[in-house]
């Protein structure tokens, strides 16, 4: 990367966190899910969280199904992207102006323990955060499953403008997944928060952008990795750096893209999904941006998001970037939010079904998703 590149980056981070308020809203009003969509609900478990730290000092953000009536007296997870920031930088940053934009769980709250649950990696996008999706992992933990999201400090909104890279050697994006696979599975192997928490033979990995390449790579080299889903996919885009894509996983995958998405074209998730092999789904979502993916458009949205905080400043950041951190967010894009129903459903359907959870798929189908709240097409091949 260069260093104009980089600067570029730097200045529009920093804008996206001087946001003030939150439009964090809930999901738009809508008919109670239909039987074969009701993975879209809330699922049965309340949800703690806690960090993890890799051998090289990396954190890890665990998100995991807590026991009922646990969660009192434990604090709200509250994500406060300010806190990622070096310290000079936070300076910049006034407290009036400081967003923490909460998610529903709470930290440390004492984990089920009736059961082994199923193991899901998260990997996130370039300039994102283990945090960036927290909707989406948060309620996966509420249908049983532990979600763990490593920080990629090579490429992480904190590695890039924060100290979390400083002293911790560059690793591949497959290589930290795997090691936070052994971490999670050392931790549900000895006393502790975690301990018997972790059902090793079931094990999924999921990513967003440059993440969803690294779901992709891991999925292909990792075979304790049974299924795979990527969330706007192009090979070569977080694939470790490989100077060719790397062989297509022989385990069920699935694609999801915006059809509106200007950072990876539609096309190139459905080029992957041409290329993979069965049983695949290609999910597409119309009208959707990059990130629909993630919470990240819900952060500072009463105020225009990035690119209205940048405005308002005037800030000479180039429109390139400016797209970059507000793809999908404004109209005519639909607000994000809409499509958090479905994807949920569908993520959750697929990963229960490719996992041995669900013998059958549940509402994996463009009519199970119809009336969610976006117009989404669902396409597969056994």
């Amino acid at each position: 990367m260069s260093g104009p590149t980089r600067r570029w980056i730097a200045a529009l981070a920093v804008v996206a966190l001087c946001v003030a308020g939150t439009a964090c809203g809930s999901s738009p009003s809508a008919s109670p899910p239909k039987p074969a969509a009701r993975y879209a609900a809330k699922g049965p478990y309340p949800v703690g969280y806690t960090t993890l730290h890799l051998a090289d000092g990396r954190r890890v953000v665990v998100w995991y199904p807590a026991e009922s009536g646990s969660t009192a007296g434990h604090p709200r997870e509250n994500v406060d992207i300010t806190s990622l920031l070096a310290p000079a930088l936070q300076a910049k940053v006034p407290a009036s102006d400081r967003v923490l934009y909460p998610a529903d769980a709470f930290q440390d709250a004492p984990a089920a323990t009736k059961t082994a649950f199923p193991l899901i990696l998260f990997s996130h996008g370039y300039a994102g955060f283990p945090e960036q999706s927290v909707t989406l992992t948060t309620h996966l933990a509420s249908w049983g499953f532990v979600v763990a999201a490593p920080d990629h400090v090579e490429r992480s909104l904190d590695g890039l403008l924060g100290t979390a890279s400083v002293g911790i050697p560059t690793q591949s994006d497959p290589v930290v997944l795997q090691n936070t696979l052994d971490l999670l599975e050392a931790s549900s192997g000895t006393a502790g928060l975690l301990h018997g928490l972790v059902d090793p033979q079931r094990v999924a990995v999921i990513g967003h952008s440059a993440g969803a390449g690294a779901a992709y790579e891991t999925a292909s080299i990792d075979p304790r990795i049974r299924s795979w889903i990527s969330y706007a996919v192009s090979l070569g885009i977080g694939t470790g750096g490989t100077a060719a894509p790397p062989a297509p996983p022989n385990k069920p995958g699935m694609v999801m893209t915006g059809t509106a998405d200007g950072i990876i074209p539609a096309a190139d998730s459905e080029a992957v999904y041409a290329g993979m092999n069965s049983p695949k789904y290609l999910v597409t979502i119309a009208g959707a941006g990059h990130l629909v993916f993630s919470d990240i458009c819900l952060i500072g949205g009463s105020k225009g998001g990035i690119t209205g905080i940048a405005k308002a400043l005037n800030l000479p950041i180039p429109a390139s970037l400016l797209k970059l951190g507000s793809d999908g967010c404004q109209a005519p894009h639909p607000p994000v939010a809409k499509a958090f129903p479905a994807i949920d459903q569908l993520t959750v359907a697929f990963l229960r079904w490719s996992l041995g959870i669900d013998p059958q798929p549940v509402g994996m189908t463009t009519q199970a998703v119809s009336g969610l709240g976006a117009a989404v097409t669902v396409q597969h091949q056994s």
